[in-house]
């Protein structure tokens, strides 16, 4: 197992808090954003250089969403999951190439 400077349970619950703030912001505050915490583990443990990087992220709205938004908000979290990771695992970043949105 690779020494990170900030434990990778640690890490998980920054940039889910972070992830989760960012898009209350931008999009409102009936959205709730949860980053599943096994693909997320698994994916800085298990490290295959062939294999593209994908999270899992759960959206809950209380409103329903339109397919619009929804990929609105795919982009924007796809694009800053990639910049708080370039930022917290440093020494072993892993670009994140998809995001499988699951909506609840």
């Amino acid at each position: 197992m690779i020494d990170y400077p900030i434990p990778l349970s640690e890490s998980y619950v920054l940039i889910n808090k972070v992830l989760n703030t960012l898009v209350r912001r931008k999009f409102g505050k009936q959205y709730f954003i949860r980053l599943n915490s096994l693909r997320f583990i698994s994916n800085r443990t298990d490290i295959f250089y062939l294999h593209n990087c994908s999270e899992k992220i759960i959206l809950k709205s209380i409103k329903p969403v339109s397919l619009n938004k929804l990929l609105l908000i795919k982009e924007f979290l796809l694009f800053n999951i990639n910049t708080a990771l370039k930022c917290i695992d440093t020494e072993i970043y892993g670009e994140v190439d998809e995001i499988d949105l699951l909506i609840m």
